[in-house]
């Protein structure tokens, strides 16, 4: 078949709403890997998050965790390629973040960015507690005033429902180093959560980054996805879908296969491989 990769967002995508991989996509993957094609999962999760879900057994090649600032081999989770914000982009980002009166948290470098140092302005922001609590054993509170002497694989803004949709366009003009993506809370389904990274952070510069790597074919890669944070991907994939549970605007932009209930991953696969790969004879 040639070498190439499927591209594979993990929560709302590749698992149900359990965070379970199907049977059905399950052997999907296992027949992808037995044919020689690269099975990579790009999450936004953390390695520790990620493991949450992933066994080892977990029919995959390649993991990219935090949207692209982490990249690891699997299952032995050998740390392949991580990208941090400096100290000094750290403190710039922090400054506008508290200009702008939000509630956000700086995590650690990759692989240990599940721990972080918190900030919040005190408005009521149930879903930020609500990490705060999730990761009770590895967050801190920020000390005030400021001074950054470490640095960060990102910085997470967590904006309660109804905030300013163009939130991120304005911080992205503020701050035009960097990448600054939109994604939907994968706690309570409804907040906003904005990630700040470096400026060469993004889940599809960490998959041009494998597939050169791999000697990939880029061009033949197929990518599935559900939200905004998939959106770059997405884009720079030539075969793309969205699952149907992805929200409106993707659903418009891009093929849509059945939802992450139904094997969406799995019905994605079947129609690249029918387009890619045609039966001869």
């Amino acid at each position: 078949m040639g070498p190439t990769a499927v591209f594979t967002d993990l929560d709302g995508t590749l698992l149900n709403a359990d965070h379970q991989l199907s049977e059905g996509n399950r052997r999907t993957l296992t027949e992808l890997g037995n044919n020689g094609i690269c099975r990579v999962v790009a999450t936004g999760r953390s390695l520790y998050s990620a493991k949450r879900v992933l066994d080892q057994a977990f029919p995959i090649d390649y993991l990219i965790t935090s949207t692209g600032a982490g990249i690891f081999s699997f299952p032995s989770l050998a740390l392949l390629r991580s990208v941090a914000l400096t100290v000094s982009e750290v403190e710039t980002t922090v400054e506008k973040l508290i200009q702008r009166g939000l509630d956000f948290m700086i995590q650690d470098p990759v692989p240990h960015n599940h721990r972080f140092s918190w900030h919040t302005c005190g408005r009521t922001n149930p879903d930020f507690e609500r990490r705060l609590a999730l990761y009770h054993d590895h967050q801190r509170r920020l000390p005030m005033p400021f001074t950054s002497t470490a640095p960060a694989a990102q910085l997470l803004v967590i904006c309660p429902a109804g905030t300013d949709q163009q939130l991120q366009q304005k911080l992205r003009a503020e701050l035009p180093t960097m990448s600054v993506i939109r994604t939907t809370s994968p706690l309570d389904h409804d907040s906003m959560w904005i990630e700040i990274f470096p400026g060469n952070v993004s889940k599809s510069q960490a998959a041009t980054w494998l597939c050169a790597e791999l000697s990939l074919d880029s061009n033949k890669a197929l990518v599935i996805g559900n939200d905004y944070n998939d959106l770059d991907l997405l884009e720079w994939g030539t075969t793309r879908y969205v699952v149907a549970n992805a929200p409106d605007y993707l659903r418009s932009h891009f093929p849509e296969v059945a939802d992450h209930n139904a094997d969406g991953f799995s019905e994605a696969v079947g129609l690249w491989l029918s387009q890619t790969y045609p039966p001869t004879g």
